[in-house]
């Protein structure tokens, strides 16, 4: 016992807890004698008891029983790593809360199926004033070999972009044609402009002006249209009418465009501008509503920076749409996505909603990149001809071959590096005598 008591206060100096524990052995099963104020030792040792066939003795001056094992501690994230998870997080977040934003309108817009069932129109002819001037021209005698072979490219995205002008109840013409450009391979976004009047070869009816296209058979016709006689690939459509174009300008709060003396004066003194009280405007730049922004797309008898008739009007529509841009480009991430449900309900589009997504994805990535945007007009300076045809003042764009050249320049720009002929040598005007 002498024995017993000398180890017992040995183990307590050793230990520093002056805490003592005896272990005895009687009739094969283990009795412990535990101090008071132990609890913290009681858990390692119920973890460690042994089957009652194990008779081996456990160690006194163990870790396991004078200092109980700590849970280990959980690493702390850095403040950097917390930013980016946070940024990741938000990032997240509105990328599905514009997909939700989306998939909650896309059916409120127009939405039109590629084997949808178009009606086609009765083809007519403008019968246009002061053409006079303009030699007559057999239409038998012109033949358009057009760009029969499309050019395409999975870092370009055409979508065609047309304002409709629906005078009457039935389906109107295409007023403004535009294709607007994602180029992802040279991270540029572009406007190419095609001139209304612009004679060509429209799919299935006769040669006629390219605004007549869409009257005859709808969107899927001036589609096909675009592909053949200027060998551009379109990805998609969006459509909108006047009244809708008006309210996309005064969803998106107006626009800021500077008018020459000569605009002003012609703005605020025709009907153009359709309600009068807008008529108030002044040389210099004007913060413009729909209804004014409007008015101003469609003059064509006032030039512009040294361009006349349908070469200012078009200009004048790339103008608008550019401002659209600069202004889209001042808001911020929330305010673009609160106009979502004020713009997508006025377009009539044959795009899917993924694919409306993706779109969107690559437009900002690119603008990310160069936000600025070019603008090209076809026919291109120098490469064109005015005539008469069936009563009609024409543009022919002439030579074809280099009007279509320049376009796959202009809109697929490096990504025609690929190789494969782009089909420009197929497109040809010709007229007779």
């Amino acid at each position: 016992m002498g024995d017993d008591k000398k180890k017992e206060r040995q183990a307590g100096t050793e230990s520093g807890t002056g805490k003592i524990e005896k272990t005895e052995k009687k009739n094969g099963q283990e009795k412990s004698e535990k101090p008071e104020n132990t609890a913290a030792e009681e858990k390692p040792e119920k973890t460690e008891k042994k089957s009652s066939q194990e008779k081996s003795e456990k160690p006194e001056n163990t870790a396991a029983v004078e200092e109980p094992e700590k849970p280990e501690k959980r690493r702390r994230i850095p403040l950097a790593g917390k930013i980016l998870i946070g940024v990741a997080i938000v990032l997240v977040l509105g990328c599905a809360g514009v997909y939700a934003m989306v998939d909650y309108y896309y059916n409120q817009m127009n939405i039109e199926t590629d084997d949808a069932v178009v009606e086609s129109e009765e083809e007519y002819f403008d019968q246009d004033d002061n053409v006079d001037n303009l030699k007559e021209v057999d239409p038998d005698s012109i033949q358009l070999d057009s760009a029969v072979q499309a050019k395409e490219s999975e870092d370009v995205i055409n979508i065609l972009i047309c304002g409709e002008e629906a005078i009457h109840d039935d389906r109107g013409r295409t007023d403004s044609i535009m294709i607007a450009t994602i180029n992802q391979k040279d991270n540029r976004l572009s406007l190419t402009s095609i001139m209304r009047d612009t004679y060509v070869a429209i799919p299935g009816f006769s040669d006629n002006k390219i605004n007549a296209a869409y009257h005859n058979g709808g969107m899927k016709t001036l589609v096909e249209t675009v592909k053949q006689n200027f060998g551009i690939s379109v990805d998609g459509y969006v459509l909108v009418n006047f009244d809708s174009f008006q309210d996309i300008i005064d969803a998106v709060g107006g626009v800021d465009i500077e008018l020459s003396e000569e605009e002003v004066s012609y703005l605020n003194t025709t009907n153009y501008i359709s309600e009068p009280s807008n008529r108030t405007l002044v040389t210099g730049v004007n913060h413009m509503n729909g209804n004014q922004a409007l008015g101003y797309a469609r003059v064509r008898y006032v030039g512009k920076d040294g361009v006349v008739g349908d070469f200012a009007r078009t200009l004048r529509h790339r103008t608008v749409m550019k401002a659209i841009y600069d202004k889209l480009m001042d808001q911020s991430t929330l305010d673009l996505v609160a106009m979502i449900p004020k713009i997508l309900p006025m377009l009539t589009t044959n795009i899917k909603k993924d694919e409306i997504v993706n779109y969107l994805t690559a437009g900002v990535r690119v603008r990310d990149k160069n936000p600025k945007i070019k603008t090209l007009n076809v026919p291109v300076e120098g490469c064109y001809k005015i005539t008469r045809v069936r009563g009609m003042s024409v543009i022919l764009a002439s030579p074809l071959d280099e009007n279509v050249d320049e376009m796959h320049k202009f809109i697929y720009g490096s990504a025609l590096d690929n190789g494969g002929d782009s089909g420009k040598e197929n497109a040809h005007i010709t007229t007779g005598q």
